[in-house]
């Protein structure tokens, strides 16, 4: 009866389950990731320490809850019905979902437990973003091969087959990218270079090793270009391959050939060009001078060799050109300047100056000069005509106009406001037609048409103009046309001169001569009818009678008669000198 042991006590056995579940608390606690439990009911039965850091929810505010009233906004993720779906499936989920709430990615793990769910979960937010940045990083690094404006491709060390090319290979070269995939590095060299492909290019390359030549390549259409090609060795989905850039330097080798060229065409021009051309070191001392310093200077070039430029530079322009010929960096035109020939008289020069110091087959400045001494005298002469010109405009009262007939534009001096009233001095030929009077405008153009027609130089007419204010004034035109070697009409000048009082004048003296003459018309019809009549009677009277007294008083009427007949003709005539037989024409 010794070796019998009493049943434990129900405080035995309440003991063993706290201690029991005080190491079960115990081992959830330390659990890294967070743990809740909740019952068939969803009321949260159990919430670690985890739980409570992670979602901020003290386990004293949420355990004897129920989990959707606390987290309602979750209701529409995925934490919802994975939940439901391991309960009502009596089995395991595990998923990711991001909570909104509390800005943080989760990874999920929930099983049944008895009558409720229990839930591991923890933060994945810094592994999310690193995923989400590692894929943006690598996306990038596809965008910057797919994107680059630089032809790239990717081959197979081994086989020489392209596994990748991006936009610009596809474009440059002319082949979809379907057709780039079946062909081989070679395919896109010419048929003779294609040995030394095999024999210089192709080698096999180490990570990290860098191959770089010069090479030509064929397009589909069957262009040949010039191309510098850098090849990297890379890991191509576990493949040894190499990454190549390509860059067009067709443009460039042919610009070299035709800068070769060009040299040889720039030396016969220097030789044979019209311009002086000298070549000074930085002190101004000669080094080079083209032929033309003979024909222009009248100097041999072999006689200023090791001479100073400046030497033969007018002495009032010597130290302005000195300045600016230091301060020259690459390429400007300098004001003009004065050298002196070999007969000692100077000459006005025009100059580029170029700085080729760093051209190591110049290594000098460049001086490129023309004489100007006749261009600047004509433009002397040209200004005291402008001058001149300007001086008379000033002096007349007559509005002078100067047409440009290639432009259209039409000069006016002050005279248009004074004697038209218009501000404006600039015009053009429409404005100047508009405002000839509608019924001289056909005229006006006519003239000018057979003036250029006939290639006359002069033209003189009279028309009506319009003023600002309406109101029309006849002019006097004298014209100068000129034209160019070919004959066609460039510019034409004009003297408008108002003329409208003497017009006026002359129509008021037409008007009282025509009223003067209609006066003498009346009169002497009306005084002639009378007269007639008595000269008639007189003829009678002479006719039949035969005393003498009546005779001589018959004779006397007569002479009377006739002398005023005379007097009456004589207005007639004054009058209007082409009447015939006492009427008008």
């Amino acid at each position: 009866m010794k070796n019998i042991k009493a049943p434990p006590s129900d405080i035995t056995y309440e003991k063993q389950l706290k201690a029991y579940q005080k190491r079960i608390s115990n081992i959830l606690e330390s659990f890294t990731d967070a743990f809740f439990e909740v019952d068939s009911h969803w009321t949260v039965t159990y919430w670690n320490k985890q739980a409570e850091q992670m979602l901020m929810m003290p386990r004293k505010d949420i355990i004897g809850k129920n989990l959707w009233e606390v987290y309602a906004e979750a209701i529409p993720l995925k934490f919802y019905t994975e939940y439901h779906r391991a309960i009502a499936e009596n089995t395991s989920v595990r998923f990711q979902e991001y909570f909104e709430p509390k800005k943080v990615w989760v990874e999920v793990a929930a099983f049944p437990s008895g009558e409720g769910l229990s839930v591991y979960f923890k933060d994945i937010t810094a592994h999310k973003q690193a995923t989400e940045q590692l894929e943006k990083e690598k996306q990038r690094y596809i965008d910057l091969f797919n994107l680059s404006p630089i032809p790239q491709w990717v081959y197979n060390q081994k086989t020489l087959v392209f596994l990748d090319v991006n936009e610009a290979a596809i474009k440059f070269y002319g082949y979809t990218r379907a057709q780039f995939l079946k062909m081989t590095i070679k395919d896109v060299r010419p048929l003779e270079d294609r040995e030394v492909l095999q024999e210089v290019v192709i080698k096999t390359l180490h990570l990290g090793d860098i191959n770089q030549s010069i090479t030509r390549h064929c397009k589909k259409n069957g262009d040949l270009v010039y191309v510098s090609v850098e090849s990297n060795a890379v890991w191509f989905e576990d493949i040894a391959a190499c990454l190549v850039l390509v860059i067009d330097r067709t443009k460039q080798i042919m610009a070299e050939y035709a800068l070769f060229s060009s040299e040889q065409r720039f030396k016969a021009m220097v030789q044979n060009g019209s311009d002086f051309i000298a070549i000074v070191d930085t002190e101004g001392m000669y080094k080079y001078l083209s032929p033309a310093a003979m024909t222009i200077l009248g100097i041999d070039p072999e006689e200023l060799l090791g001479k100073k430029i400046f030497d033969s530079i007018h002495p009032e322009d010597r130290e302005e050109l000195q300045r600016e010929f230091h301060k020259i960096k690459k390429h400007a035109a300098i004001p003009p300047f004065r050298f002196k020939n070999k007969q000692g008289a100077y000459r006005w020069m025009e100059t580029i100056l170029t700085n080729m110091m760093d051209d190591p087959a110049v290594r000098g400045m460049v001086w490129n000069s023309r004489d100007i001494t006749e261009d600047l005298e004509n433009k002397r002469k040209i200004s005291e005509s402008i001058g001149r010109y300007n001086i008379v405009s000033k002096a007349t009262s007559d509005v002078i106009w100067d047409w440009n007939m290639d432009t259209g534009s039409i000069l006016w001096n002050k005279g248009i406001k004074e004697v038209f009233g218009y501000a404006n001095i600039h015009t053009s030929q429409h404005w100047l037609l508009e405002r000839i009077h509608p019924e001289d405008v056909k005229l006006v153009l006519a003239e000018f048409e057979l003036l250029a027609t006939n290639k006359k130089n002069r033209l003189k007419l009279e028309y009506r103009f319009r003023c600002a204010d309406g109101t029309y004034k006849s002019v006097l035109d004298r014209s100068f046309i000129v034209f160019d070697t070919t004959g066609q009409p460039i510019r034409m000048i004009g003297s408008m001169q108002d003329i409208t009082e003497r017009i006026n004048h002359l129509k008021a003296i037409e008007s009282q001569n025509r009223q003067l003459r209609e006066i003498a018309w009346i009169q002497s019809h009306e005084i002639r009818a009378p007269l007639s009549r008595v000269m008639g009677l007189v003829a009678l009277l002479e006719a039949y009678s035969s005393d003498p007294v009546l005779k001589d008083y018959i004779t006397h009427l007569k002479s009377s008669s006739e002398e005023l007949d005379e007097v009456i003709r004589a207005i007639m005539k004054n009058a209007y000198p082409h009447t015939v037989a006492g009427g008008r024409k």
